[in-house]
């Protein structure tokens, strides 16, 4: 049977929420062997109420990664609504997984209701704090600090704030109800508590972030927690434990939630029928600030090691991420640059990594006055310019829709692997494919390392294709537009190197003068496209014929003039008669009512010897009516 599986569509990789979601996933994938991928963005949304908002361009390449889905071969999708920051995602991919037979579950996103359903709910969990409060403790002054007024999550735990305490006959009091928008205008928040003189038994907040900047502002006021005052959080991030005292909490059941998620696949695949909207339930954690757990009781003997394993960390992706910039400084092509990505691998503990860009931007091939319409995102195709942990050489090009250059589906055992975008500004770079060791691990550092390699790289791309730009600008200046030969300025800027190749080889140079013959009857009697197709074979006679690295310059109307270096002196000639060559065997073949020939004069003299190329290329203009003045009696070029 074939292996089945589950994409993940996320946004931010950090341990305290989603990565622990896709932990309880990872968990039974790997129990059921079934194949997971995750779909990664890694900017998050702003603040509820914030000012800032992200750029468009932002918005645009961080959402690109979910449009790398596979629907073909994905057999559940596994949506973190809330944490997605285009709303248009989450339809956009229900839509789609809809039309192919895809089940798609949401977890912990009241607001985007889909087939299947997994709700956290902050409403029940923030109920077991001000339960435990009140029926545990006895208590009926309880404070509340919430987020910002209007959001949902501070909306449901204020309301169950309010529900517990309706329950139990205590006055619900506006003057005990502030917001803290989530961070540390909690100090402020619990400075106002205090300096009312109303002290309550103990303050619920709605945020574990926000109950540290309570304490610390209790703290710093002489009051003692829990003995004075009680203070909760909300979250269960890891710090709950290390501060002091240590944070009576309620976590929601991040993990239990991607376990049920696939559990509720498996029910799908088998045929079961399954509840629309699951409720997973939240777990009370009772610690020091609420006087459960007395100072003691519960000692984390690890937590100064654990601090100073924390600040070696930072120090080395400190230390990669500067490695990662000078290498980028000193980066002559993409190869170079993309092998700093190796340190990063090493310092996140990857299995394998994969830099996947679009070939449009690792091949320059746009021309002066050639702009892109409309955003361009994943290509069909893609170059696999880095590999970390494969075998898989630089530039080798695959399908986006085997995610990676290597069959990553049907290996032995069912693979975890995750996908993020790389883009600059306005432009879609590509995705790095990821196989990570473990879950934990991700979040801001690594959005960090992948960002700065984005930024690396797209100025490194901007500055190839300015490159590029100027060549082709450079080009326009000295090249002639309509035989791609140089033009005069061209060839003043290029004639002393030649001389200096010339008696670097210690050969001769030759100067030769070309005039299209009969030009103007050509122009006269068939038009003057007719005349730019004779010119346009001349250049082309002539280019195809002289050595590599002469000069080839179209300097009027009919007129050329080309500079080379060559080892004989008797080498002129057979030039000429190339030139000669090429044309009768155009005229043989052309079927056109005129004839196109040139006549050629030529100054040569040994490199040694020169003293004025103006003198050769007057010398080498006289040879040249000389010679057109003996042809003009005997060759018929109209007929």
């Amino acid at each position: 049977m074939k292996r089945k599986t589950i994409a993940v569509c996320v946004t931010g990789f950090n341990w305290e929420n989603e990565s622990r979601i896709i932990n309880g996933i990872y968990e039974q994938c790997r129990k059921f062997d079934i194949n997971l991928l995750v779909f990664a963005a890694m900017v998050r949304k702003p603040e509820f109420n914030s000012e800032y908002s992200l750029p468009k361009n932002v918005i645009l390449g961080e959402t690109e990664i979910f449009e790398l889905i596979n629907y073909d071969t994905a057999d559940g999708i596994i949506i973190l609504g809330e944490s997605i920051i285009d709303e248009n995602v989450i339809s956009s991919v229900h839509e789609k997984a809809k039309a192919r037979g895809i089940p798609v579950i949401n977890i912990n996103d009241p607001g985007h209701k889909l087939d299947k359903n997994i709700i956290l709910s902050d409403h029940i969990a923030m109920e077991f704090i001000v339960r435990h409060l009140v029926e545990d403790h006895g208590l009926k002054k309880i404070n509340f600090i919430g987020g910002f007024p209007g959001n949902i999550q501070t909306e449901e735990r204020l309301s169950a704030y309010k529900k517990v305490l309706s329950e139990h006959g205590i006055p619900i009091e506006e003057s005990r109800i502030s917001y803290g928008e989530f961070w540390k205008k909690a100090y402020e928040c619990t400075e106002d508590i205090i300096k009312s003189g109303d002290i309550p038994e103990a303050i619920v907040c709605a945020s574990d972030t926000m109950a540290f900047f309570c304490m610390d502002c209790l703290k710093s006021n002489g009051y003692s927690i829990p003995d004075d005052i009680i203070v909760t959080g909300f979250d269960g991030i890891s710090d709950c434990e290390a501060y002091s005292p240590s944070l009576t909490t309620a976590r929601l059941a991040f993990q239990e939630a991607g376990e049920k998620a696939v559990e509720i696949f498996a029910d799908i695949w088998n045929g079961r029928d399954t509840d629309d909207t699951v409720y997973v339930n939240s777990v009370l954690f009772r610690q020091q600030s609420c006087g459960c757990v007395k100072p003691g009781d519960k000692v984390r003997f690890d937590f100064y090691s654990e601090r100073y394993g924390e600040l070696n960390t930072y120090k080395e992706f400190n230390y990669h991420l500067i490695t990662l910039n000078t290498i980028f400084a000193n980066a002559e092509n993409s190869a170079e640059l993309y092998e700093a990505a190796h340190d990063g691998a090493v310092f996140f503990k990857l299995k394998e990594l994969y830099i996947c860009v679009c070939p449009d931007v690792e091949r320059v091939s746009k021309t002066i006055g050639e702009t892109e319409k409309g955003y361009k995102g994943i290509s069909e195709k893609m170059l696999s310019m880095y590999s970390f942990g494969g075998n898989v050489p630089a530039g080798t090009e695959f399908r986006s829709a085997d995610y990676a250059p290597e069959d990553i589906l049907n290996g032995e055992e069912a693979c975890f692997y995750a996908f993020s975008s790389m883009y600059f500004k306005d432009r879609y770079i590509g995705y790095v494919a990821y196989q990570p060791s473990k879950v934990k691990g991700f979040g801001d550092f690594f959005a960090t390392w992948l960002l700065a390699l984005s930024n690396n790289a797209g100025s490194f791309y901007m500055q190839n294709d300015l490159k590029y730009v100027v060549d082709e600008l450079e080009n326009l200046y000295i090249r002639d537009p309509l035989t791609g030969l140089y033009n005069r300025r061209g060839m003043d800027k290029l004639k002393y190197g030649m001389i200096e190749q010339a008696r670097s080889l210690g050969g001769f140079v030759t100067i030769i003068c070309a005039d299209i013959d009969n030009l103007k009857p050509i122009n006269d009697l068939y038009g003057h496209e007719a005349g730019d197709n004779a010119i346009l074979r001349t250049a082309n006679a002539i280019e195809a014929s002289m050595p590599k690295g002469s000069i080839c310059t179209r300097t009027g109307g009919d007129e050329f003039c080309i500079i080379l270096s060559h080892e004989n002196e008797d080498d002129v000639n057979r030039f000429i008669e190339q030139i000669d060559k090429f044309l009768a065997d155009y005229n043989k073949i052309s079927g056109l009512p005129y004839k196109i020939g040139c006549s050629c004069g030529y100054s040569s003299i040994h490199s040694d010897r020169i003293v004025s190329l103006e003198n050769m290329m007057t010398l080498a203009d006289e040879d040249m009516y000389r010679v057109k003045a003996r042809r003009k009696t005997n060759r018929a070029i109209i007929q």
